[in-house]
């Protein structure tokens, strides 16, 4: 139940406002979280389906055998722009 005082002296819009920018900042680095380990699902099961045709089509040796005789180039995580950073209210 809310004090007879605070009947009169609700928050400011600005201070609403404020707040509530601060909770859809973190919705939206959430929801770019989301989106990126979606991202990153897609990537593996289109490189998973990718590699059981191969075998199904060309025979697991000569998979293994190109993949042996091919440099491992290292693997970088897909970069998201426009994230927005939620910074902790002071």
């Amino acid at each position: 139940m809310r004090s007879f005082f605070s009947v009169f002296n609700s928050p400011a819009p600005e201070k609403l406002a404020e707040k509530e920018l601060q909770e859809m900042r973190l919705t939206l680095f959430q929801a770019e979280r989301r989106l990126l380990e979606a991202q990153l699902q897609v990537d593996y099961y289109r490189n998973l389906i990718g590699f059981l045709e191969e075998v199904s089509t060309v025979g697991v040796e000569s998979v293994a055998d190109k993949q042996k005789s091919a440099p491992q180039a290292p693997r970088m995580a897909p970069v998201a722009p426009n994230f927005v950073t939620v910074s902790s209210a002071a």
